[in-house]
Parts: structure tokens; sequence; C-alpha cells
């Protein structure tokens, strides 16, 4: 029996089973009565013929989390149907069309949303109680563009409708408009979203059994992967001895997993992932050395060590970095070693440039904290979109890929690009509001709220409200970016749009979940990473 470290809020340790049932390898028979089920669906989606009713499989099989068994079936749908015109009246289906087809990168317009409005140029009433496509509206206006205004306006308009039906729907559709409500579809993270909606799924009445059933074996059959990546990387971290060394760094690495797996979850990415895994505890404890531990002069140090890359310099640091840094660099070593056979050991070259580049903006930062400097919000955001760390970790989610990756790649991550910009926005302000409190009790650098708040005479209060705007604005560059980027593959940019979901998961409620680890983030792992899905129909 495997047991996942789980760390407590007052920094003591609480050993979570992973059960006997389901814990071990999945049986062989699950597997294969699994190989079965997956050709059945592979038929109904290959020999599907409307559609309406293709798109909505297709909707399924994603929520559930099994479309990557699927890719080349879907891609074939989605090259039909974003030629045929759907029933223009229908806006269940109109929505659906557009939300699958845009998060596929196939260029559709938010016009055709603009029959449905009166004229007044607002949402026709006779929509207001059409539970079904008010829902698919409203998941399809989290995927707009900046100025287009009919998107941010279906946004409210099916919003105030959903919550005004509630209480009167078809118990089938209750779960989902409550998910729906407190966090958008384009927005969950993967494995989540797939547990959640097993349980919506099996609730529904025009509910496939054959998908359900195959869902359900899927996501054990993952999680048990899940668990044994997890399990390794564990113990990697306890052979480190950091909690013994160095205890004033966060000890989150289950939650650090999760950060990873929320990246991506699917079994051909066990490699890249547990790269990944080692990669990001490394960059939160070198966040922790710059902002709770480490004195300027220190810092200065280590900076300077870092930017050389240079063991011979190693011992001019206090003991506590010498081994810290030690273990940095042997690590991206081991990593470079490993990738090398692929040729790929270039990729750890552009980490690495990352990392230093990280560690000037940390050192900046710790300057500011040192001297009480508050600066206005743009020149703090040219050194902390660099720490918010984003960009260091879309090259760290690359590195065990099995993908050709060029070094046109790697140098566009490294040269900003709106997208990450705004995903390092995103994670820079959505930090800056659910942990500033807690931060400024010690010295710290000023974070975004109170520059925003000196540079424009506002409360706190009212520059987090400005900064939540800027978030939603940059949700919606990052929509129009995803759609515009056409020399990187959407398999390069789907884990950094995880990424920022993950974010979105962190400080949804204005808290740092994963500094401060939550009864909701424990329950949350233990859903994703412990508990199987246990109610299995049988035919």
């Amino acid at each position: 029996m495997a047991d996942i470290d789980m760390d407590m809020e007052d920094g003591h340790h609480e050993k979570v089973g992973l059960g006997n049932t389901g814990r071990k390898a999945v049986c062989e028979e699950q597997k294969q009565r699994n190989e079965g089920l997956k050709i059945e669906i592979r038929k109904i989606l290959t020999n599907a013929i409307d559609p309406l009713q293709s798109l909505e499989l297709i909707d399924s099989i994603q929520r559930l989390g099994v479309a990557y068994h699927f890719e080349k079936e879907i891609d074939d749908i989605f090259c039909r149907v974003h030629k045929i015109n759907i029933d223009d009246d229908d806006l269940y289906a109109i929505a659906l069309h557009f939300r699958l087809l845009r998060q596929q990168r196939y260029h559709i317009t938010s016009d055709v949303f603009n029959r449905f409005l009166d004229d007044n140029g607002d949402f026709q009433d006779c929509l207001c109680n059409n539970v079904k496509a008010l829902l698919s509206l409203y998941e399809a206006a989290y995927l707009g563009f900046p100025d287009e205004d009919i998107l941010e306006k279906a946004k409210t308009f099916s919003r105030v409708q959903l919550e005004s039906l509630i209480c009167k729907m078809d118990p089938s559709f209750v779960l989902m408009v409550r998910n729906a409500l407190e966090l958008p579809l384009v927005r969950r993270i993967d494995r989540l979203k797939a547990r959640n909606y097993i349980e919506i799924y099996d609730k529904y009445r025009l509910c496939n059994q054959k998908l359900l059933d195959f869902a359900i074996f899927d996501f054990n059959i993952l999680q048990s992967i899940h668990q044994e990546e997890i399990r390794m990387i564990s113990e990697w971290w306890k052979g480190l001895g950091f909690s013994k060394h160095l205890p004033f760094m966060r000890d989150r690495i289950v939650e650090s997993y999760f950060w990873m797996l929320a990246t991506y979850s699917e079994p051909c990415y066990s490699h890249a992932r547990v790269i990944m895994s080692k990669v990001m505890p490394l960059v939160v404890a070198t966040d922790d050395i710059y902002d709770v531990y480490g004195t300027l002069k220190e810092l200065e140090l280590f900076t300077n060590v870092i930017e050389r890359w240079d063991l011979e310099r190693v011992s001019m640091l206090p003991e506590y970095m010498q081994l810290f840094f030690l273990v940095l660099y042997n690590t991206f070593k081991e990593i470079e070693d490993e990738l090398s056979p692929q040729h790929n050991s270039f990729r750890v070259h552009y980490l690495i440039d990352e990392f230093k580049r990280m560690a000037r903006a940390y050192l900046q930062e710790s300057k500011w904290a040192n001297i009480c400097y508050v600066p206005k919000l743009e020149e703090h955001l040219r050194v902390t979109l660099i720490t918010a760390g984003y960009s260091l970790i879309t090259c760290a989610s690359y590195l065990g890929l099995k993908e050709v990756i060029s070094k046109d790649t790697y140098e566009w991550v490294a040269s900003l690009p709106k997208i990450l910009k705004s995903i390092n926005i995103i994670g820079r302000l959505m930090n800056d509001i659910g942990s500033y409190q807690n931060e400024q009790k010690r010295n710290h650098v000023a974070s975004s709220v109170q520059c925003y708040a000196k540079e424009h005479g506002c409360s706190e209060m009212e520059a987090c409200k400005k900064l939540k705007e800027m978030v939603e604005e940059h949700w919606k560059i990052i929509n129009r970016e995803f759609m515009s980027i056409d020399n990187i593959p959407i398999s390069l940019i789907k884990p950094v749009l995880n990424l920022a979901c993950f974010t979105d998961f962190v400080y949804k409620d204005t808290a740092d979940i994963y500094t401060d680890s939550s009864e909701f983030m424990k329950k949350t792992i233990a859903q994703v990473l412990i508990e199987p899905v246990l109610v299995l129909r049988k035919d």
C-alpha cells in the first residue's frame, strides 16, 4: 500500500493512504475491457453523420478527459463540420459549434450570434428560459477576444439568466450549471474536469453508458500511472534532505506534482511530467531563498553564482546556499544527460537561461523590498512578470516531450510573446491579489495591488477590482493569440494554456491555496490522485 505525504497547514504531515482497491496496477482484465469499449466508441465517432450529434459526442468525450484516445477521429469531424452551416435558429447548436471549433484554432467569427439580438442590441427575451442554449452560450462566451463586445454581452446575459433559473431547471442540468457558474469549461483543469463530469454525465438522461464506462476505467488507469509518478518524485524529493537542512522552504512536492499534472495528464507525457516535477519544486525553493530567508548580501552572491553557473564559485556561498545550488546544478545536469541520446540536451540550456533571468529579477525584487520601494505598476511588471515564472515553466514543460522542438520555439518563449506575457500577467496579478496581505506581514516587495493603489490614489480594495478586470482582459488576449499563432503547433501551446488554468484554480477565491495548502486543495488532490472512481455500472 502506497501513501502520499500531504502537508498540513500547521507544518506537520499527514499520510494519506491510496487504498487497496485500484491502488496497484489496474488489472489486465479491466484494460482489455476498456480496449473493447474504445473500439466501439471509435466506430460511433467514425460513423456519425449528423453534425450536431457528432459535436455533442466530442463535447462529452473532451469533458470526460478521454479525447486523447480519439484525436484522428475528432480532427476528421472538425474538418468536416467547420464548413457546415449549423441551424441558424438553434442557439445551443451554434454556441457549441463555435466553442468546440475555436478551442481547436478554427477561425470562426462571433458574428454568428448577431441573429439572436433584438432591435436594441440585447439578447432576445425568448432565449431567457432555454437552459440548454443559455449554458452553451455561457461556455462559448469565455472564448472571446478583446473588443468582441457581443461575447461579453453574452457572458453577462447567460449568467444572469442561469442564476435566476437554477431553482427551476431539470435536475440533470443543475450540477452542470453550478459547475459552469463556478468556473467555465475552458478554465478548468483536465483531470478535475473529468472527475466532476463523470458524476454529472452519470446523471444525464442522454448519457452514453459505454462512453461513461470507458471514461471511468480510463480515469482509474491514469490515476494508477500518476500515483507511480508521484511516488517516484516524493522519494527523490525526500532524498534531497531539504526538510532537514533548509526547513524554511515550502515542502509542497505533492502540490507541485499536481501543478505539473494540470499541464498535461496523458500517459504519453509521463516522462515529461516526471522531469518537470523535479524542476518545479526547485523553482519554488529558489523563490523561498530570495523571498523568505536570504539576506541581500547573500542573494547578490547567490545571483552571481547562478549567472556564471560555475561550481568553482560555490564555496563563496553560505552553507545552505551551497547545498541548494549543488542540488540545482546536479539535477539540471542529470536531465541534460538523460536527454542527450535523443539530441535534446540543448533544451536544458534554454531552461538555465530562463533560470538566470529569473534570479536577476528575484534579486531586483529583494532590492526593492530592502528599501521599501513602491514602483509604478508598469515598472513593477517589467520585473515581476519574470518572477511569475511561466516562461521558465513553459521551457520546463518542453524538456521531456517526444515532439521535435526547434530552437526557434525556445527563442519564441524567451522573447515573451503576447500569449506568454498575458499568462504571466494573470499569474502575477492573481497571485498578488490572493497573497499580498499575508506577504506584507514581513519585509516583502510591494505587490501589484499596492503599486496600483499608490499610483492611482485609490484603496487596495479598488485596486484589486481594477486588477481583476485586467485579468479578464488578458484572458481575452490569450484567446486571440492562441488563434493567431501559426508557427507553433497546438501541442506546444496547450500546455501553456493549461498552466494558466492552474493559476485560475489556485487563486480563484483570492487566496493562495498552493502556498497555504487548504482543505480544498487537499480534497481536490485526493479526488484526482487518491480516490478511484468506484461506481461502475454493469451492462
